[in-house]
């Protein structure tokens, strides 16, 4: 029976860019999606051309990005399809009603924005006074993307967000430590329409200039077959050795999840053949679905492209690009061999096969077919680190060389066939982001509006009594809490804007005090009770999404111990005198190393439990700051080793 329940899992619901992907090829026949399919391609058309010619003001940019989104959102999932839990979706008059009720929101979504954009470029002239047309369309513009983030995201997002309105609206009445002067509804809704701290603020933006492009380039890439290829250069590069398959996932979904910053996405777009590849070698199910779960999270802090979560730093945080990935290389390195020593260990713990000598491609083929494509990902990389070009303007080059490079391959061309389809496809894969940084962007304007971030912040630090660990562990633990259910972009943006500065006040620099709440916002794709990304891969390796997480937090220990360390040691993010950051990678290297083999239970023989803990113990040293402590760190792992040597003399070979 519990077989038959995991079988039953929908991974396609557990991610909206996947929903709107099923919609997308199911709904070829509905006449709603084939006109959805149209405002899909004007929607990259948009961003495209303004890429080429440079943006429109904020408000006609953001404000057409959105509209956009909300109306592919109101067209390809039907209001019968959500209310009454789709109890009446089979009589016809409903559903024509429904259809009424979700046109209308379309044309009132934009109207909105028109009187908005009209409000905007009057304030001068007004004097920075607003008509009743920036309450009319602000009010629009909120229930109809609460609305719509219902529909692609569920409850949490549009709850969370009415939570800081409601909080905006109810300031006066609350208790003295966290009231405020209160707002009207009025004001709420003009400042939202017309502030550039309100719903066409920074999120908007990055949303719809840098984001947008990037999943225009993924979608291009992917359309391309790039994901095979990556697959099979993984397999070709691992497969001879023992854990082969496993650490091939860990490659692959890696590369793959920096690129589309999606982690459930991610996990099914490379776990359907990695993980059955996996158990199909003796790894158990729900290792195999960890495994694909933490690499394909870990995409999101991976260096050059990082997802988003790079672009949102730039904007929040005022450092240039090359900074923050320059910053995140070794955190992400030291996540990554984490993961592959756990897949090590694991490997020799259980009953694992080689793979057959048949199956795995030669390197040398593979890039002799491939080698198309690493040349498309060098256009991107000279783009972004050498011309250093804006991330913008990077992505749009990158996004056209995929049709260009791949002129030379004459059974891989792009033709309008392959063209169409990926500009159709991008703007599908985008909308979830647009709503969710919509979303993002009402709580940040109320956050703004009332400065509860200034004010939570310093409850924070006051009940923290002004140290930095007790701030950073509450920290962490409200991103994963923030984080549950939603999309990165969003968790992070929310979780920033409140928690971030309060960061910054304990003496952390914004860079740091960012990439810290990143890190966990991403972290709760695989943290129990939510983990969206282990749900996600256990539904392919159909075992127990919980001990898949369980699982994805044990490979996956290094992302939410090394946060901490790069706060302690600005040596961990490449800051500082040569040595000093040579000598923390490789102590903090090796402290990873016996972490992992503590908590997997090997490190050339068996551990018993008191050997794993002693282990775990010393590899937490090695990443505490300070020489002392890596001393002794070291002696213990050296002391354990050498009474152990008679155990460990028949790995030799295996090390």
């Amino acid at each position: 029976m519990a077989e038959k329940e995991y079988k039953e899992i929908d991974v396609a619901s557990l991610d909206s860019e996947l929903a709107a992907a099923r919609t997308l090829e199911e709904g070829k026949g509905n006449l709603y999606i084939k006109i959805a399919a149209v405002v899909a391609f004007f929607m990259t058309a948009f961003h495209i051309f303004t890429g080429l010619r440079g943006l429109f003001d904020y408000v006609t940019q953001r404000g057409i990005h959105l509209c956009f989104a909300l109306t592919l959102i109101l067209l390809t999932q039907p209001l019968y399809k959500h209310v009454f839990k789709d109890k009446f979706a089979g009589n016809k008059a409903f559903r024509v009603l429904c259809r009424i009720i979700d046109i209308a929101l379309i044309v009132l979504s934009w109207v909105a924005w028109r009187m908005a954009q009209d409000e905007v470029h009057h304030l001068a002239d007004r004097l920075s006074k607003t008509t009743w047309m920036a309450t009319f369309a602000g009010a629009v513009l909120v229930i109809v993307t609460l609305e719509c983030a219902r529909r692609v995201l569920g409850y949490i997002m549009p709850v969370l967000a009415l939570i800081f309105v409601a909080y905006a609206l109810a300031g006066p009445h609350l208790p003295l430590a966290i009231a405020h002067r209160g707002y009207s509804l009025e004001r709420i809704c003009k400042f939202l329409a017309t502030d550039l701290d309100g719903l066409f603020g920074n999120t908007m933006s990055v949303s719809a200039s840098v984001i947008f492009m990037f999943v225009m380039f993924g979608s291009f890439l992917e359309t391309s077959g790039c994901s095979d290829f990556i697959n099979n250069i993984a397999i070709s590069l691992t497969g001879k050795i023992k854990s082969g398959p496993a650490l091939s996932a860990v490659v692959a979904s890696g590369l793959m999840g920096s690129i589309n910053g999606s982690a459930v996405a991610n996990v099914v777009g490379t776990g359907t053949f990695t993980i059955p590849l996996m158990k199909s070698r003796g790894y158990k199910a729900p290792f195999a679905g960890g495994v694909e779960s933490v690499a394909s999270t870990g995409g999101q802090i991976l260096p050059p492209v990082m997802g988003s979560g790079a672009f949102l730093m730039v904007a929040f945080t005022g450092e240039t690009y090359i900074n923050i990935v320059i910053a995140a290389v070794i955190p992400a390195l030291l996540y990554y061999w984490g993961c592959a020593a756990a897949v090590i260990s694991q490997s020799e713990l259980a009953n694992v096969t080689m793979m057959d000598p048949k199956d795995i491609p030669k390197s040398r083929d593979v890039l002799k077919s491939g080698w198309i494509y690493l040349l498309i990902l060098g256009v991107l990389l000279y783009c972004l680190l050498v011309a250093q070009y804006s991330p913008l303007y990077s992505a749009l080059w990158a996004t056209f060389a995929v049709p260009v490079v791949m002129l030379f391959d004459r059974e891989k061309r792009f033709t309008l066939r392959d063209i169409i389809p990926a500009m159709v496809k991008s703007a599908f894969g985008a909308i979830s982001i647009v709503i969710g940084c919509a979303c993002a962007g009402i709580v940040v304007g109320m956050v703004s509006l009332t400065g509860i971030g200034v004010v939570f912040g310093d409850m924070m630090i006051q009940a923290a009594h002004s140290m930095l660990f007790p701030s950073l562990v509450f920290t962490a633990i409200t991103c994963i809490i923030l984080g549950m259910g939603l999309p990165t972009t969003a968790a992070y943006v929310i979780a920033s804007s409140i928690l971030a500065p309060s960061l910054i006040k304990l003496g952390l620099s914004p860079l740091t005090s960012h990439l810290f709440v990143f890190y966990f916002a991403c972290l709760s794709a695989i943290t129990p009770p939510v983990a969206l990304a282990a749900y996600a891969g256990a539904g392919i390796a159909k075992c127990s999404p919980m001990t898949t997480a369980v699982e994805a937090c044990k490979l996956g220990f290094a992302g939410f111990i090394v946060p901490f360390a790069f706060c302690y040691n600005k040596a961990m993010m490449m800051q500082g005198k040569p040595w000093e950051i040579v000598t923390v990678f490789i102590s903090a290297f090796i402290g990873v190393t016996i972490m992992s083999a503590g908590f997997q239970g090997w490190l050339l023989w068996r551990l018993n439990i008191l050997q794993r803990i002693i282990f775990v113990a010393g590899g937490m040293l090695m990443f505490v700051p300070g020489t002392v402590t890596d001393v002794a760190g070291l002696v213990l792992i050296l002391l354990m080793l050498g009474i152990n040597m008679k155990k460990w003399r028949k790995g030799k070979a295996i090390a």
